[in-house]
């Protein structure tokens, strides 16, 4: 077994919020760029995992690999994103199999 420590605290230096909210940004931008491009992305990306980093994305075969792209194409920016792209299409559905009280 792991054990792993969590330690929460409050960030108070205003260079270290200063740049964590900077990080959020990056992030948010290339959240914003996903968003607006998933039909440049879709079919191809099913099944697979995207990566963006610097508002371009990557389509790879694992999570892996499409972090070592972001990594090694835009090693400067710390907001890169990585997710997966279910293979089916259409809705999800999801049922409680327990016992209801």
């Amino acid at each position: 077994m792991i054990k792993t420590d969590i330690v929460i605290g409050e960030i108070l230096d205003p260079a270290v919020c200063a740049t964590i909210r900077a990080q959020m940004e990056r992030g948010e931008r290339n959240l914003t760029w996903l968003e607006e491009h998933w039909p440049d992305l879709l079919p191809q990306a099913r099944g697979k995992f995207v990566a963006v980093a610097s508002q371009e994305g990557h389509v790879a075969d694992s999570a892996t690999e499409a972090w070592a792209w972001a990594k090694s194409t835009h090693a400067e920016d710390d907001g890169a994103i990585v997710q997966y792209v279910r293979p089916e299409t259409g809705p999800r559905f999801y049922a409680n199999r327990g016992k209801m009280a």
